[in-house]
């Protein structure tokens, strides 16, 4: 099939290069890394669409997009989506969550996700034709609300855990990686999700993966706020890495905020960790 990527970052190359392996053909839209691409071009082209831009610009990428685009499938793999309202336009998409990087995508190292569909538990979803193979495996699940709220909240989780310090091999990270399952599950069942949606890949799997890795952009940013560097210093840390790096974590708490979702009482480290990033992102 002919496929569309718009966004050729870490994360929509190595995905692309799965599909190529998987013998479709690709067509890479950014406007940053590739300045000649065309999206309308990219978008008639096109037989399904693979959204995989940062979660911030996707409001802004929705209002270039031509009157034909709702038409076409669409499968999402921005990572720290947490609304689904603006996906309601298109007739038919997929949401494709878990734990894998990039990096190791590229390398075919074995990855399982999870992939989000009207349907999905009655047959193959769409995502399972285009990218499964030796390497890539799904799991799967009707609920695309939990599979969104999760991408979302795992990046903040992730934030504080690198405060923290507590990369997968420190002595309190399963602790910590169970505490936030926990809590991810009640903000899923206040918020119109499943529980047993933690569960799945890009539930626990990717929050272990994304919480407990120093690779994390959040992980890294976090670690910014620990520690014990003054504040000026800490401030000038921020302000670069901000400049620098997507951090998905820091847009998912203005998210929780822009949507009205509920925040559970149980939910003692996540309303934390969302206080201290917006008092610091402020400064």
């Amino acid at each position: 099939m002919k496929i569309g990527i718009l966004g050729a970052g870490a994360y929509g190359s190595a995905m692309s290069g799965v599909l190529r392996d998987n013998g479709h053909k690709v067509k890479l839209f950014d406007p940053y890394r590739l300045p000649d691409t065309s999206l309308e071009e990219t978008i008639k082209y096109a037989q399904v669409l693979v959204i995989a831009t940062p979660a911030e610009v996707i409001s802004g990428l929705f209002k270039q997009f031509p009157a034909n685009t709702f038409e076409k499938p669409v499968i999402i793999l921005t990572k720290g989506i947490m609304a689904l309202e603006p996906w309601e336009n298109f007739k038919y998409y997929e949401i494709v969550s878990g734990p894998g990087f990039a990096e190791e995508i590229c390398k075919r190292k074995r990855v399982k996700l999870t992939v989000a569909a009207r349907g999905a538990l009655e047959g193959m979803t769409l995502s399972e034709k285009l990218f499964s193979n030796s390497y890539v495996k799904f799991d799967k699940t009707d609920d695309r609300i939990g599979v969104a709220l999760l991408s979302g909240l795992k990046n903040i989780y992730a934030i504080e855990s690198g405060r923290r310090g507590l990369a997968s091999q420190s002595i309190d990270f399963k602790e910590y990686a169970a505490d936030v399952a926990r809590e991810c599950e009640k903000f899923l069942l206040y918020n119109g999700g499943f529980i047993e949606t933690v569960r799945l890949s890009a539930g626990l799997g990717d929050i272990v993966l994304t919480c407990g890795s120093e690779q994390s952009r959040n992980y890294q940013f976090g670690s910014l706020l620990g520690g014990r560097r003054r504040v000026m210093e800490r401030k000038r840390l921020v302000r670069k890495f901000l400049k620098e790096n997507t951090v998905e974590g820091v847009f998912a708490t203005k998210e929780i905020d822009k949507l009205g979702l509920a925040m559970p009482k149980e939910a003692e480290i996540l309303a934390d960790a969302t206080k201290r990033i917006k008092n610091v992102v402020k400064r």
